[in-house]
């Protein structure tokens, strides 16, 4: 179970869930959980929040604005407004009496584990860190398999459409999975879209432009905190070989978890799962 909490990001209401350990009546360290690409908390999160709060720890899922029940523009996605929300959840837990303000912890999962890294470089407040399912430099990403011609075609496209914008205020406006286009994606999206219709909404194509430009390996050189790094094995997201860029480059304490025959979206749920929380509770009691 959870308790509904409310806390400001700039001008815009952000909405969380408050999971709490139900066997103490002290404050509890915190685990802030920072959902993936245009997520929203009650997908994909609850089972890690559940399990987090079941073993001793409060564990809180939000919506960045824009997204789910928070407030601001629907579906625009900018990684340092979802930074700053995430640097007001942390405000808020200083203040929140049911948790241990000197034991806050981030974990995000794939595009939130780009957003926590960077987040965590810029605070003083958090001790250690999860990134799973994340990658170290969003350019490889999306231009990583393109040839030279086809990367400056592309960009020179992102370019005009930028221009037009800055002129117009017009933009295109297309579904996520026109985005995050990936067969394991789409899978996942058709299973889960008629349950969450926030599934459905539209994002700006310059969401591609906001994500070249994502590039966390660059905070880790200023993350002096415990990092953990979670791949799975057979991610067709961000491959593996993003997460070991960013384990590569860390500072110590670090660590590596990689799901064997694991897919991008395989780690939420059954047996991978189960492997995966137990490394990250294992961090966390080590760590927070």
């Amino acid at each position: 179970m959870y308790q509904q909490v409310k806390f400001t990001s700039q001008n815009s209401q952000i909405s969380g869930h408050l999971y709490l350990p139900t066997a103490t009546t002290q404050p509890s360290p915190l685990v802030i959980l920072c959902h993936g690409f245009c997520g929203v908390k009650e997908l994909l999160l609850p089972a890690f929040a559940e399990r987090f709060a079941n073993q001793g720890y409060a564990a809180l899922t939000f919506d960045y604005r824009g997204f789910g029940e928070s407030e601001g523009e629907t579906g625009r996605l900018v990684p340092k407004l979802q930074i700053e929300d995430i640097h007001a959840a942390i405000e808020w837990a200083k203040t929140e009496s049911n948790v241990d303000s000197n034991r806050i912890a981030l974990w995000g999962s794939s595009f939130g584990g780009a957003n926590a890294i960077i987040a965590a470089s810029q605070s003083d407040y958090i001790k250690c860190v999860i990134a799973q399912l994340t990658f170290a430099d969003g350019e490889t990403v999306i231009t990583g398999e393109m040839s030279a011609e086809e990367k400056d075609k592309f960009l020179s496209t992102l370019e005009r459409m930028r221009d037009k914008k800055a002129k117009t205020g017009k933009e295109m406006m297309v579904p996520i999975a026109k985005v995050l286009s990936d067969q394991q994606s789409v899978d996942f999206f058709n299973q889960f879209k008629d349950d969450f219709p926030a599934l459905t909404i539209k994002i700006p194509f310059l969401t591609v432009w906001e994500t070249i430009n994502h590039k966390p390996v660059e905070a880790l050189a200023n993350l002096n905190k415990p990092v953990m790094i979670v791949a799975a094995e057979q991610d067709g997201v961000n491959p593996l070989s993003e997460s070991q860029v960013l384990f590569d480059k860390a500072n110590e304490p670090k660590a590596l978890h990689v799901e064997e025959g694991a897919t991008h979206y395989q780690v939420y749920s059954g047996k991978h799962f189960e492997s995966v929380v137990t490394k990250q509770l294992e961090w966390f009691n080590q760590y927070l």
